[in-house]
């Protein structure tokens, strides 16, 4: 087979790949398995390489980037011999940009190899297994992604536009003129952006630029040190409104919008719920998974007209919204006041008077708020990386029929998992969430049942 060239590293002619002073490494190494982090594992003489770039099977050519006591980090220079499972990435990018880290590896073989890194995890580290591992939930391949976060630098020497991501490995940006992982409206967006900076002679006071995708228009947010000239608000804001995108500016104090153009929202999906937000609340990037997601917690959970239900870190309501109808009362909890805010004008824009959000820290003693002491016979937790096991210890008085865990992060699911066992819950139900194709990042869906 025609040996590759990597993506991920390309070594100057006539170098040769940084060597251990300790150990003397072959050549060509051979792939045994792939970390939860997406990259090749190999091992000499009982020590293990991490290699970016490289799948399980293959033999590659490589380069030592960092050392350590117990394990080295590698890039691939070189496949000499390729995974049936590798495919060629279809991003120019790939490999420079730090955005996506799988594309080398076939979207269904992603899938597969993500659950079977949550699976272990769970049992190693939490030392428990589903019960029943069910269909994975499926994104599609590309353009999935409705917010980004883009970097814009000025270059000194000659004046012109950096717009895009973080290089892979640095904190200095990596110029993008398409990204295929966002929403075509992102991308075009992500594409004019330079030239019109370009015209202005100075725009280094803008820093960098978020953009968000609703149902029916958009948000363009620009972080900026200092006001912007009226000639290039009105460049900006004529791009923002070309594509039914709202113009925003925040200068770290306050947000203010540049036009009267539509609201943000998102429909869920076989509901009539709607979910309004605004530029900076955290939503669900990935609006195909979201509703598969929302709609799966609902059969799981079992709902009736009888049940009381607490969801916990409920940012605006994605799941709190459109559970209400199913059920008796919800209420929805979470740490930041705008976004309870916005919860509770959701509420009132969908018409659900049996759902009610409190602000709370989730990390702290809950015990003598008001809201603790009702009684909740399913739970829904979707914590952040950090993962919820300090509410969870707090939960146990509740002795909740059905807790449902949304995980971005398994090894925090395993431990919180392990402690909902510790307290005489069994996980019945679990599947992996393809939130994010091409990265290495894993959401998945977990029901602990008493």
């Amino acid at each position: 087979m025609k040996r590759k060239p990597s993506l991920f590293a390309k070594p100057k002619a006539g170098s040769k790949p940084q060597r251990s002073k300790q150990m003397v490494y072959p050549d060509v190494l051979e792939v045994e398995s792939l970390s939860h982090e997406g990259r090749g594992i190999a091992k000499v003489d009982g020590k293990t390489i991490f290699i970016s770039g490289a799948l399980p099977g293959e033999s590659v050519k490589y380069k030592i980037d960092t050392q350590h006591r117990r394990y080295d980090e590698a890039s691939c220079t070189e496949v000499i011999k390729a995974s049936p499972q590798r495919v060629e990435a279809k991003c120019q990018h790939y490999g420079t940009c730090g955005g996506c880290d799988l594309q080398h590896l076939n979207h269904e073989d992603q899938i597969s190899a993500k659950q079977t890194t949550v699976i272990d995890q769970l049992d190693r580290l939490g030392h428990f297994t589903p019960e029943t591992i069910e269909q994975p939930i499926q994104s599609p391949e590309w353009n999935y992604r409705r917010s980004c976060r883009l970097g814009i630098n000025q270059l000194q020497r000659d004046g012109s536009a950096i717009v895009g991501f973080r290089r892979r490995g640095s904190s200095k940006l990596t110029h993008i003129s398409d990204c295929p992982v966002l929403a075509e409206p992102l991308n075009e967006i992500l594409k004019a952006l330079p030239s019109i900076l370009e015209t202005e002679e100075d725009f280094k006071g803008i820093t960098h630029a978020e953009l968000s995708e609703g149902d029916e228009s958009g948000a363009l947010t620009l972080r900026i040190k200092k006001p912007l000239t009226d000639h290039l608000s009105e460049k900006l804001q004529q791009l923002a409104s070309e594509h039914n995108f709202s113009l925003f500016l925040d200068d770290g104090q306050k947000l203010q919008r540049t036009d009267k153009t539509a609201e943000l929202f998102y429909q869920i999906e076989n509901s009539s719920t709607q979910v309004y937000f605004e530029p900076g609340d955290f939503i669900q990037v990935n609006a195909s998974v979201n509703n598969q997601m929302i709609n799966r917690a609902i059969t799981w959970l079992d709902l009736s007209k009888d049940d009381r239900v607490l969801d916990l870190f409920c940012g605006v309501g994605n799941f709190t919204l459109p559970i209400a109808g199913h059920v008796a009362a919800i209420v929805g909890v979470e740490g930041v006041e705008e976004m309870v805010e916005r919860a509770n004008q959701n509420a009132s824009r969908n018409q659900l008077s049996n759902c009610s959000f409190y602000r709370a820290n989730l990390s702290k003693d809950l015990r003598a708020l008001p809201w603790y002491k009702q009684g909740f016979n399913k739970i829904i937790l979707d914590p952040p990386r950090t993962g919820a096991l300090e509410v969870i210890k707090q939960l146990e008085k509740h002795q909740a029929d059905m807790i449902l865990y949304v995980s971005c992060n398994p090894a925090a699911l395993a431990r919180d998992g392990a402690e909902l066992i510790k307290q005489g819950y069994r996980p019945s139900r679990f599947c992996v969430m393809d939130m994010f194709p091409h990265t290495s990042h894993v959401e998945s869906l977990v029901l602990f049942e008493r």
